[in-house]
């Protein structure tokens, strides 16, 4: 794979345009994932890490950055950077939740009498992989390929939530609940990477949202079981049900009100 001219050690070449070629490159990489997925399909652990492995070399050359290149950063900044994305996502996911608590769209078990930390690692782990994995592949190549200046912020926006619709959709379990709560939690997560302006904040929602509802919520600290019908969502789990779209359409819709507004600095690194 050549490097793009217009990568990260040429932020000038960033206000260009559109370039499809990264499009393309995105969709190789796609591809890539789906090979490895098959290939790997009874070790799904060992999957993801090769996938992100893949999506972070191949992004990286596409200048795809975790934090603004002509900008200096310390660790401190990179932590707080992912501490208000944690804190991001675990707001989104305690929405979801709060929504199915109030109307009765999830029965809460008993307490974990002993919590096991290895589980909490191990699930925190998987989650992060899978942000990894996600962020950089669906919306930070995404942006990458829009530019800067000649696409607006909230188009970028919905294009995130495009993507992460679109991979929502080629999974066996798909509905239509599931693949529009994709779509708000993408367009929540390319505001961060618009605001970040590098993927920490974004990668840091996405891996506590997916913590909170497939590890804390679901064995890890408690027991919730989702009301098997359409509101709580069942056996679909915790994006299928309409509980979770209703919870996250301010949401998603706060991301496109802030991109329209443009409380930010734009990024520069990223699009």
């Amino acid at each position: 794979m050549s490097k793009p001219k217009d990568t990260a050690d040429t932020p000038a070449a960033d206000v260009q345009g559109v370039r499809f070629e990264i499009a393309v490159w995105g969709l190789v990489l796609s591809a890539g994932c789906r090979a490895i997925e098959i290939f790997l399909e009874a070790q799904s652990m060992a999957g993801a890490v090769g996938q992100a492995v893949l999506v972070e070399w191949g992004s990286s050359r596409l200048g795809v950055a975790w934090s603004d290149p002509n900008e200096p950063t310390t660790g401190v900044a990179i932590a707080r950077r992912a501490l208000v994305g944690a804190t991001i996502g675990l707001g989104a996911a305690g929405l979801v939740f709060a929504t199915l608590a109030a109307t009765r769209g999830v029965t809460l078990g008993p307490a974990v009498a002993h919590v096991e930390a290895s589980v909490l690692v191990l699930g925190f782990a998987t989650a992060g992989i899978h942000a990894w994995r996600d962020e950089l592949l669906l919306h930070g190549i995404t942006l990458r390929a829009l530019g800067e200046r000649s696409v607006p912020d909230v188009a970028r926006v919905v294009a995130c939530g495009v993507t992460s619709a679109g991979a929502a959709l080629g999974r066996s379990d798909a509905t239509a609940r599931s693949v529009f709560v994709a779509l708000l939690l993408g367009m929540l997560f390319g505001a961060l990477w618009i605001r970040d302006r590098g993927a920490w904040r974004p990668w840091a929602a996405h891996a506590t949202f997916r913590w909170t509802t497939g590890t804390l919520l679901s064995g890890g600290l408690v027991h919730a079981r989702l009301a098997d019908d359409a509101w709580g969502g069942g056996s679909s789990g915790w994006f299928g049900g309409t509980a979770a779209a209703v919870a996250l359409l301010p949401v998603g819709l706060g991301a496109l009100v802030w991109a329209a507004r443009r409380l930010s600095p734009r990024s520069a690194g990223v699009g």
